[in-house]
């Protein structure tokens, strides 16, 4: 059964790309017609019955039970709300499921090994991107995590480079290069499997998946289940909360587009911040 759910993954995975150019043209299109990061003057409430956990797109631990966001302009709405509802029953009937039992029986060291993989592996991307940017030291930060972590880290399972060597994680990808030079956001848009975006970031995609090293291997069928594992580990912590960010919301869509505005805002002003997310025990775990 599990070879063939993998087997359905990849005809899936050559599906949507095969759908992309199309999705792309559209988007940019419709981006071209309108000026989606015009925010109109009127101010509407969205109120939630609890809101304990942060989810994907709030912006601080101690957020209060009121989101207060202004109207905006939403020209691909007519495309994005559908595929916002087949996102929200495939994340909480599916993939909500899967994290809570992922978690319940992963042990935190192995998961967190895991990670440490995917992440040693997504270095060049960064490195590639910093370097664009005029970042030249990030950029050597970068490679000397990526040579650390693979040779001392055991192949990027462990983080010495961190631990050892004081070079923290530092990420970018080719969304905020293009934004750099003055390449704007462009309309919101929302991505079948993989949620909340905007133009510039879909326009991006391509580059920093050309980038990942995991593309460069000569089993196609093996990269393309490593990326789907890779994103999918990714989101767990997200997922296994998803149902409780949005209890008592009434429209899941606006909710979760304005949050996503909203922090894409305030990573533009204030820097990205990496995701933070409360267990059981209270404690922060960073993502």
């Amino acid at each position: 059964m599990i070879k063939i759910f993998r087997n359905k993954l990849f005809s899936l995975s050559i599906y949507c790309r095969r759908d992309f150019v199309v999705l792309l043209l559209i988007s940019l299109l419709a981006a071209c017609s309108s000026a989606p990061d015009n925010i109109k003057d009127e101010t509407k409430v969205v109120t939630q019955q609890q809101q304990t956990d942060l989810g994907p797109y709030q912006q601080n631990t101690h957020a209060p039970s009121v989101v207060t966001y202004q109207v905006i302009d939403d020209p691909l709405r007519f495309i994005n709300e559908p595929i916002f509802s087949f996102n929200d029953v495939f994340y909480e009937y599916l993939l909500t499921p899967f994290s809570k039992g992922y978690q319940a029986v992963m042990p935190e060291p192995i998961d967190q090994g895991i990670r440490n993989f995917f992440n040693n592996l997504s270095e060049p991307v960064s490195a590639i991107n910093h370097l664009f940017q005029g970042e030249f030291k990030r950029s050597a930060n970068n490679l000397s995590r990526l040579l650390i972590n693979s040779t001392i880290g055991l192949f990027g399972m462990f983080d010495p480079a961190s631990h050892w060597f004081e070079i923290n994680a530092d990420t970018t990808g080719f969304a905020k290069t293009i934004e750099i030079y003055g390449v704007g956001r462009g309309a919101y848009l929302v991505l079948p499997f993989i949620g909340p975006s905007n133009v510039r970031g879909l326009v991006a995609m391509p580059f920093d998946q050309y980038a990942h090293p995991l593309n460069h291997i000569n089993d196609d069928e093996a990269a393309t289940q490593l990326l789907i594992i890779n994103g999918v580990h990714r989101q767990i912590p997200v997922l296994a909360k998803y149902p409780q960010m949005l209890e008592g919301v009434d429209n899941r869509y606006e909710f979760i587009r304005n949050l996503y505005i909203q922090g894409s805002k305030r990573d533009q002003e204030f820097g990205e911040k990496p995701l933070i997310i409360k267990d059981k025990n209270n404690q922060m775990d960073k993502h």
